[in-house]
């Protein structure tokens, strides 16, 4: 679901960097791939919920939706200050936004009245593009995700979905294997911060001390960040298939949405050849990969190989492949679920960590001090022991205050059954949504006296017991939802907490910084203010700043 939501920012992003023509032929195609969508039902005496008003029935809402999600998410959240639902229409398909603890639980339980499955294989039908006969293994598989089969499926039957979740489950969200991606992950991001630091060392021109440089931390993070996460999880081997891995990988992130809505290729030529440069990449690699890796040799079982990366990807590759899925569709997977999904959130997010972190020298200060009791010598590295490290008080404050204010999604699932909501009896074919920016923002969960929800502030999450910090999130589980919830929640929401924390925590203790200045992103040249929140990816998971921020840096260690 994260990837959906981050194909909207990008649609939104595409629309408003062309003329009028553009804006009326998108937001055109997406209104009739809505109407298609659009289930018909009866009429019923049962009250109705209130609606978001509109100047044009049927039209206004679903071209703001789909062009400006900022302005959109500000007039929910009006309405919202009043009730704890509001619909509205998009392309003639019933939608509602839901707040308040009580709906929150109705949206993330299970239940045979709420589903997601059709807007994965929205996904997987357009931005992986898989092919025709392997969307419909997915389709047609009814038995859903849990250990018993649905009533009514054949017990014999390929459960694709329950597969799936399985695997995800056991090798992203079990303890050994995401604390053995974390390690793999640390051990790269360390090496790659080295090379580009030696790098840009290298042709530095300053001459009053050659161990100071500059640089940008967009640019730094999508390199160094990215690339070790990959190699946590895909192996080495993939550099060697795809050597400029990581170019295709950005551009093609840039198009993502254009590819969800399923346009013409005709009128679309060059989107579907970025994805077509990355995706026919990635389906490469897999084939070479499944290929070339031993399954019988003693790599078979270990946490971490070069040639298939984590005992997840090895698995999910074999399973992929024993599916008799096409070449294609595995690279789909392994581009959108290998790629995308693992550095899409992360990236932002982490952005936003450092830039709060160096523009509050106090906050650096704090944060060194204490990351310094999790850092640990063995065999002749420096390292971070993982324990110490994710129970850091501090530094879990940090990570929930970026997660809260900077992942803008939203949640969303579709109503298969009649289900009652705060008194409503909404009909299947709606879609329910649980917009994040309205829950993570909520004044009176998140705020205190002098720190506004909608600040960053390092010590919202600390108290102190006997003069000791203590870690404690303000807010229950229905009030912070960056990774969703239930039971489509994000199978590697440990692994992604385990690498933003190390990210902190090395980028803190590994360098020392200046403050330069803000930049335009786009073109360098100096800014007159700091970033906030890139409002083209309103509702869009990890939310970029939109501005870049300059430093001088040296490596300490």
């Amino acid at each position: 679901m994260y990837a959906l939501n981050e194909a909207v920012a990008n649609v939104r992003h595409q629309i408003e960097s062309h003329d009028t023509r553009f804006t009326i032929l998108v937001g055109s195609l997406g209104l009739l791939f809505l109407l298609a969508l659009a289930l018909r039902s009866s009429p019923t005496n049962q009250k109705q919920a209130p609606m978001l008003s509109e100047t044009i029935p049927y039209v206004s809402n679903t071209l703001q939706y789909m062009t400006n999600m900022n302005t959109f998410l500000a007039r929910t959240k009006k309405a919202l200050a009043k009730r704890n639902i509001v619909g509205f229409r998009l392309g003639g398909r019933p939608f509602y936004f839901l707040t308040s603890p009580p709906n929150i639980q109705t949206f993330f339980r299970t239940s045979p009245a709420i589903g997601f499955e059709t807007f994965i294989l929205v996904a997987i039908t357009n931005m992986m593009g898989a092919t025709p006969k392997d969307v419909a293994k997915f389709a047609h598989d009814k038995s859903g995700r849990q250990p018993n089969p649905a009533p009514g499926t054949a017990e014999d039957a390929k459960r694709y979905w329950f597969d799936m979740q399985t695997m995800m489950h056991k090798y992203l969200s079990t303890t050994h294997y995401s604390d053995a991606l974390a390690r793999t992950y640390q051990r790269f991001f360390n090496r790659e911060l080295d090379a580009y630091y030696d790098s840009l060392l290298a042709n530095s021109s300053a001459k009053d001390d050659p161990e100071w440089t500059e640089m940008r931390i967009i640019p730094l993070l999508k390199a160094t960040m990215a690339k070790a996460a990959i190699l946590s999880l895909q192996g080495e081997y993939i550099f060697e298939v795809v050597p400029d891995l990581l170019d295709r990988f950005w551009d093609y992130d840039k198009v993502l949405s254009t590819i969800l809505y399923g346009p013409p290729k005709w009128l679309f030529p060059g989107v579907y050849a970025k994805a077509e440069r990355f995706c026919g990449a990635t389906a490469k690699f897999h084939q070479a990969a499944v290929a070339k890796f031993d399954w019988e040799g003693p790599d078979r079982e270990k946490d971490w190989d070069p040639v298939l990366g984590s005992r997840f990807w090895r698995e999910f590759s074999r399973w992929l492949t024993d599916c008799g899925f096409t070449p294609r569709t595995c690279g789909g997977f392994a581009g959108v679920t290998g790629i995308v999904a693992i550095n899409a959130n992360t990236v932002p997010v982490c952005t936003w960590a450092i830039m709060e972190m160096i523009r509050g020298q106090e906050l650096l200060t704090r944060l060194r001090d204490e990351i310094a009791g999790a850092l640990v010598e063995e065999d002749g590295e420096t390292r971070f022991d993982l324990q110490r490290l994710v129970n850091l008080p501090l530094l879990q404050s940090v990570y929930v205050e970026v997660m809260r204010l900077r992942v803008s999604i939203n949640v969303t699932r579709e109503v298969v059954q009649p289900l009652e909501v705060d008194g409503y009896l909404l009909k299947p074919g709606s879609v329910l949504q649980a917009p994040t920016e309205i829950s993570h923002y909520d004044e009176a969960v998140w705020g205190v006296e002098g720190h506004p929800a909608a600040e960053f502030w390092a010590e919202r999450h600390v108290k102190y017991v006997d003069g000791v910090p203590v870690f404690e999130m303000r807010g229950r589980p229905t009030d912070f939802f960056p990774y969703g919830g239930g039971v489509a929640i994000c199978p590697g929401r440990h692994f992604a907490k385990q690498e933003i924390m190390l990210t902190i925590a090395m980028l803190a203790s590994k360098f020392e910084y200046e403050f330069v200045g803000w930049v335009d992103i786009a073109s360098g040249r100096p800014s007159d203010r700091p970033p906030i929140n890139d409002p083209k990816y309103a509702g869009a998971a990890g939310v970029p700043p939109d501005r870049d921020m300059r430093v001088r840096v040296k490596r300490l260690w």
